[in-house]
């Protein structure tokens, strides 16, 4: 059995080295999409309380993310902006490679599954950037 739940977050990023508009700082409203399964359900017959699974995303990412920007942690916007902000440095958020949907969606995955209770298993993660455009990471593909 498979359930899912799906978030909304703003959030900016640029793609360092990028030719075009990616290149830019720029934002987006993304949707996360959740995947989660388990052989059994529990004594109310459910996976997972829906509100359970809402805590754990929003704390592991959303929370993060929401009204961040992200980087990629050699971007030279990273030290101009946490100057220019310094009361919010949680709000910069630099990732070991460019912060397309992608990498996103990788990081989501693994952050998000580290967090999930016993008998659990997180099988997909969806972003989408813009309502036409997603990537996808499933269990299969690690």
């Amino acid at each position: 059995m498979k359930v899912s739940r799906d978030f909304e977050f703003d959030a900016a990023h640029r793609v360092l080295g990028h030719s075009g508009s990616c290149g830019y700082l720029h934002g987006h409203r993304y949707r996360l999409q959740v995947v989660v399964e388990a052989a059994n359900l529990n004594a109310l017959g459910m996976l997972i309380d829906f509100g359970d699974l809402k805590r754990i995303v929003e704390e592991r990412l959303v929370s993060k993310w929401d009204h961040a920007a992200l980087f990629r942690y050699d971007d030279p916007l990273v030290p101009a902006i946490l100057e220019a902000q310094p009361e919010a440095p949680e709000r910069v958020i630099t990732l070991p490679d460019n912060p397309t949907a992608e990498v996103m969606a990788k990081t989501a995955f693994q952050d998000i599954g580290k967090a999930l209770p016993e008998g659990l298993t997180l099988t997909e993660v969806t972003i989408w950037e813009t309502p036409h455009c997603s990537a996808r990471i499933s269990l299969s593909d690690l």
